[in-house]
């Protein structure tokens, strides 16, 4: 297949996502602004930017895109945000095509669009430390999109089998490809040529050039991926891929060696604080109610209090500004914007005069490699260090990072002292969820576990005590942290109070993926066919749900199988 029509490929299965009333409720001109009418071959760019694109898409930095990417759909799934706009009917899990196909568009137009051909490009020039830099970036919107969705089309393109139809693969396919490229570029990394080190420099948004660092970014990627198929050890080893093998070799050198988190700082739009701007985005009310339980120090990092008076939807109690930190529940059944919520927590620094528009964008947060390791040595006896220890070092390395990153823009530059310490030795749990604008939506605490470790708790105690405090260090990386939530069921999320899905979704288990863009079908009827046919394959839901739904449960999240 000739280079222009391998560019065709992604865009048409890019593009095709964008149905055309997907988010007129906000932004009414999105294909406008996002169709790529001209088709100009990337090729013809500068390599910087070229390599710089799929960096930055990562975490989009484009206000339309970035909210078509997650934030009508997984950031609500995922615990840390809730639409307060009731039009957008993924809120009530009745999950909405033409909102769902934005990791789609992204991945394949922004991201792997970018990467396959800059990888192919590299190697023929000879050029393997940047081809391998570049096969990175690519897992990392890979492992992104198939978390979302399950299976992808992927080796079919690669491989350009078809001008036509691009056949899918199953995810575990796409999870054995990540693995198999991870290892390689390891290899190539710490080999890299002193020419392809300057040629990283020019463009490298993520660590500045520095290939220790990459190597802690692929390493930290394989301990992710180990731990994600952890209820899938038996097929993965059958198909010569050993997970616990595969964790051990990489825990000795993770983002837990440098700790310090990855984010590109190059004065791009961060494009969240615009989503409460528009009055699109508010708080979940699982992150409100854990922190405050907690009595977390980072919380007044992550959001405000209420900005103002909250008058109850029948008008008849009123809470004053600045009373506390308040989210919303997820499916509350709530009315188009503007209601009852708009006064809840927002961002940090609403007005943006400290200038939170331009906060970096996170790519990899170092704290989470310490929980990682937690789960590691708790799961499989990984390395010398306790589960404790692991796990403490978790939260101080989160807590420090965090002020160092958001600090400015929260106006704090400093934790009281003793914070941190009293943070680690807290003894309270979660929050019960008090809602002040309609009382019927209340609902008790989902876990009274608290922060301090205990050594004679179970090994799911534990484990819901690690992947509490990673879901806290992880925002607002949705993505990961939904992902994490589905595989092990921790943190627990207070369940819908209304179901706009039809039967889709089973309302305890809540939303399990995100479904294909109508559009999409009608670009690739037949790859999607032969993908959802995969997807039921793999699909084990325990509900009678299957097919194209946000039910259907992806490969990795088993329900045949227990944590431990």
């Amino acid at each position: 297949m000739k280079k222009k029509n391998i560019f065709a490929v992604s865009t048409m299965l890019a593009l095709a996502v964008m149905g055309g009333g997907m988010l007129s409720s906000c932004t009414g001109d999105f294909e406008n602004l996002n169709t790529n009418k001209t088709q100009v071959d990337p090729s013809d760019l500068p390599f910087s930017a070229q390599c710089a694109e799929p960096m930055e898409y990562c975490y989009p930095p484009q206000q339309n895109m970035f909210q078509f990417w997650t934030n009508l759909t997984i950031d609500l799934y995922g615990g840390y945000f809730m639409t307060p706009n009731g039009n957008f009917s993924n809120g009530d899990m009745g999950e909405n095509r033409g909102h769902s196909g934005g990791m789609y568009e992204n991945y394949y137009l922004h991201i792997f669009n970018n990467t396959r051909r800059i990888i192919a490009d590299c190697n023929k020039k000879n050029q393997p430390g940047i081809a391998a830099v570049m096969s990175v970036v690519q897992a990392v919107g890979t492992m992104q999109a198939t978390d979302a969705y399950g299976p992808l089309a992927y080796s079919s393109i690669i491989n350009a089998e078809s001008e036509s139809t691009y056949r899918f693969d199953s995810q575990q396919q796409l999870y054995q490809s990540m693995l198999t490229d991870l290892n390689n570029a390891l290899t190539a990394v710490k080999s890299m040529s002193e020419s392809d080190k300057l040629i990283l420099k020019s463009f490298d948004e993520w660590c500045g050039g520095d290939t220790q660092r990459w190597a802690q970014i692929i390493n930290t990627m394989r301990l992710r991926i180990a731990l994600r198929l952890s209820k899938r050890v038996d097929e993965m080893k059958a198909a010569g891929f050993d997970l616990k093998q595969i964790a051990t070799d990489a825990a000795a050198n993770t983002l837990a060696v440098s700790g310090k988190d990855v984010l590109i700082d190059k004065s791009l739009e961060n494009e969240m604080w615009l989503m409460f701007n528009w009055g699109d985005c508010g708080f979940n009310a699982n992150l409100t109610t854990i922190m405050s339980g907690f009595n977390d120090p980072r919380q007044p990092l992550y959001m405000s209090k209420n900005k103002g008076d909250i008058v109850d939807k029948n008008t008849n109690a009123t809470t004053p500004k600045g009373s506390g930190y308040y989210g919303i529940r997820f499916a509350s059944g709530l009315p188009g914007k503007p209601n009852y919520t708009a006064n809840y927590s927002q961002w940090i620094d609403a007005s943006n005069s400290l200038g939170v528009y331009a906060m970096p964008l996170p790519i990899f947060k170092a704290a989470e490699s310490y929980f990682l390791l937690a789960e590691a040595k708790l799961r499989w006896g990984i390395g010398t260090e306790s589960v404790q220890s692991l796990y403490e070092k978790g939260i101080r390395c989160s807590m420090e990072n965090e002020l160092s990153y958001r600090g400015k823009y929260a106006g704090i530059t400093a934790y009281a002292p003793g914070d941190i310490d009293a943070y680690i030795n807290g003894t309270t749990g979660q929050a019960d969820f008090v809602n002040p604008g309609d009382a019927t939506l209340n609902h008790a605490a989902m876990s009274s576990l608290c922060v301090k470790w205990d050594e004679g708790a179970t090994n799911e105690q534990k484990l819901e005590r690690i992947m509490t405090q990673k879901f806290l260090a992880l925002f607002p990386l949705s993505n990961e942290a939904w992902a994490e939530q589905r595989r092990t069921g921790y943190p627990k999320f207070f369940p819908a109070y209304v179901d706009e899905s039809n039967g889709d979704v089973n309302k305890e288990e809540g939303v399990r993926r995100v479904i294909y863009s109508s559009n999409a079908y009608d670009t690739n009827a037949e790859g999607i066919k032969g993908g959802i046919e995969i997807l039921n394959q793999e699909n084990t839901s325990k509900k009678g749900i299957s097919g194209d739904k946000g039910g259907t449960h992806v490969w990795w999240d088993n329900a045949n199988k227990g944590n431990f």
